[in-house]
């Protein structure tokens, strides 16, 4: 049984469904979650320069400002994490090991069979990486 699990949200409906699919497992469990977005800017911290860094801060604040009001209706134990740069992929299979997490539930963004020869998606490289269950919502 999934007692922590790690739910990666970009904003989209995918990964909305994704939240939504997650919390009906944790409340099956009496779990929490670990809701985390992945800001794409090029430094470790938010700058307050307008160079863009702090909009993709602001945006991956924003995200988690909406899980947030989400989840407080639900009354599911969750811990909000938004982490600054790097591979996506990577910073999603780190985050489950420093936050213990035995399991992922992600949104995949139903990339084509053509399109996934050329790039990898993040929920591929994820669930080949992952050393713990994982769930890819549509």
């Amino acid at each position: 049984m999934l007692r922590r699990i790690l739910v990666p949200i970009d904003g989209t409906d995918y990964s909305w469904r994704a939240l939504e699919y997650a919390c009906a497992l944790v409340s099956l469990s009496g779990g929490s979650l670990v809701v985390m977005t992945v800001s794409s800017g090029h430094h470790t911290q938010p700058v307050v320069a307008a160079d863009g860094d702090c909009l993709y801060a602001q945006i991956g604040d924003e995200v988690l400002d909406s899980a947030h009001a989400m989840m407080l209706a639900k009354n599911i134990d969750c811990t909000y994490l938004l982490e600054n740069g790097g591979n996506i992929a990577e910073n999603i299979l780190q985050t489950v090991q420093e936050e213990k997490c035995d399991g992922i539930v992600l949104g995949s963004r139903g990339m084509g069979v053509l399109e996934g020869l050329f790039r990898s998606s993040v929920s591929q490289v994820v669930l080949e990486g992952a050393t713990v269950p994982v769930t890819i919502v549509k």
